[in-house]
């Protein structure tokens, strides 16, 4: 059996235009060398790896649940998807699934530890993307049973609500009016491992409900209901969709704080952890953050006081004491997988212009850290207050160069949708492009349903955008571009369209 990976033809990926910003396609191109370089073979099967170290085969569950969100627009090049079926391969029989395994041992590093569970986002971005439904029935008990050992093992104390009115003594249980949340270990567990969050300590997690797990539960099983609709399943669908509900309702009880207008982890029994991290966003990919709350994290993003820095979008709030603008890895660093979330949240959220503009800056911070920072490369993560590579914790040097790893979804998967505004719907033969960028713009050669797709905008000195579509499949496309609409069916072949 061959050790080597499949070689990846880095010719036969989509190719970008975008007239107006060649070095973001630069960049885009570098990325998937990048990660062409980070392929490894385990037990018969190709894998991302997520470029920690080239001397251990770790993986890490959320970093290849990030890297399968850029991967799925590799034209079937790149093995992201299949490396989640390493996690499923090894999960306990009671539904557990480690945070890390050493892949060429199938042994955990770090025992009784998870990480953010998002694989059943990935799996739904993945099968929205590409149309391909064929993982589902297998993978999706499998993120059941993890759901159940979370409920069963990663569930706080019963502990007081912030409005309990029964009179009872305020701690731990001493309440009738109680409810629980969900825990991760420490914050090495959470992924954001110094962050002022708790201390990196094992036993402290339990002793607070955290809000991002809590709401990548809720995530987890409003996805889980997406899957079961994409099979038609729909008893399991409302089941999981009422659970994402009322998990949503209680995150709003529990962990909304009145005075900052934000989301916060809170102490067991009652009290808020008063620093603002990039944590509290994930409510709004979850579905959980709608309405003037929305209007609030919205506000809070474009607050240069606070998340609105010269690199967006920093994991600690400026205006923290322990805030460093050089970008120690979560007390300040800018991440990619935070800015993904965000971005993909706003989106769903119907913010698609906010995002853009976040994603916009992101690329450009990327770029100009290349450009100027040697190795020009792409990095672990970034300083939020300038063109440079983030600092590790607890250790005065630079983070990791070359890391793609999960720092290809920014000039990969955050170019393809927040900046030329592409939203594929496979299943549905549905596509959306959103023209915010000025100049000559599109696609070409983007697998869609198995068939390759080419987009392309030209504006016209009239000021109307000339549109042609190219397509080995019928699709129904809907443009958008400064209030006006286009929708219109286009068959297989060549179509041309215009919009004012």
């Amino acid at each position: 059996m061959t050790t080597k990976p499949k070689a990846v033809d880095l010719g036969a990926l989509p190719v970008p235009i975008l007239d107006c910003m060649p070095e973001w396609t630069a960049l885009y191109e570098f990325a998937w060398r990048l990660a062409s370089r980070n392929i490894r073979r385990t037990r018969g099967r190709d894998h991302m790896d997520a470029a920690w170290d080239p001397a251990r085969n770790y993986q890490w569950v959320w970093d290849t649940c990030f890297m399968t969100l850029y991967c799925r627009y590799g034209n079937g090049e790149f093995p992201g998807i299949q490396s989640l079926d390493n996690f499923y391969d090894l999960q306990r029989e009671d539904g557990y699934i480690s945070m890390t395994y050493d892949m060429t041992t199938g042994t955990e590093p770090y025992e009784d530890r998870i990480n953010p569970p998002l694989f059943a986002w990935a799996e739904c971005e993945y099968a929205e993307t590409t149309g391909d439904l064929s993982r589902l029935p297998r993978v999706i008990p499998r993120i059941e049973r993890l759901m159940a050992w979370i409920d069963r093992n990663r569930r706080t104390v019963p502990h007081r609500r912030l409005r309990a009115a029964d009179n009872s003594a305020d701690e731990r249980g001493g309440s009738a009016d109680t409810y629980q949340l969900y825990y991760f270990e420490d914050g090495g567990s959470s992924g954001m491992d110094d962050s002022p969050r708790t201390p990196r300590v094992k036993e402290a997690g339990q002793h607070a409900d955290w809000i991002d797990l809590s709401a990548q539960m809720a995530l987890s099983f409003r996805m889980l209901a997406r899957l079961h609709r994409k099979l038609g399943q729909s008893a399991p669908a409302e089941a999981w969709e009422k659970r994402a509900e009322e998990l949503g309702e209680l995150i709003n009880s529990e962990l909304w704080c009145p005075a900052t207008r934000f989301y916060h982890d809170r102490h067991i029994p009652r009290n808020f952890n008063s620093s603002k991290t990039a944590a509290g966003f994930w409510p709004i990919l979850a579905g959980v953050c709608t309405g003037e709350r929305l209007d609030s994290l919205v506000g809070h993003l474009l607050d240069p006081r606070e998340f609105n820095r010269p690199v967006p979008v920093p994991s600690l709030s400026a205006d923290d004491c322990n805030y460093d603008p050089a970008g120690t890895y979560w007390i300040g660093g800018v991440w990619p997988p935070i800015n993904y979330m965000v971005t993909r949240g706003l989106m769903r959220a119907g913010r698609g212009d906010v995002a853009h503009g976040i994603a916009a800056r992101y690329l450009e911070g990327l770029a100009r850290t290349y450009q100027e920072v040697e190795p020009h490369t792409l990095w672990e993560c970034n300083a939020p207050d300038f063109f440079k590579p983030g600092m590790v914790a607890y250790g005065n040097r630079l983070v990791k160069p070359d890391f793609v790893g999960w720092t290809g979804i920014g000039p990969i998967a955050m170019l393809i949708e927040n900046i030329l505004g592409i939203e594929l719907d496979a299943p549905a033969r549905a596509i959306g492009w959103t023209i915010r960028m000025p100049g000559r713009q599109g696609i070409r050669n983007l697998m869609f349903g198995g068939k390759p797709v080419d987009l392309l905008c030209e504006p016209g000195e009239d000021g109307r955008l000339r549109l042609t579509v190219k397509t080995g499949a019928p699709l129904r496309l809907t443009v958008r571009h400064e209030g006006a609409v286009l929708e219109a069916d286009c068959a297989a072949g060549e179509t041309k369209l215009e919009l004012e």
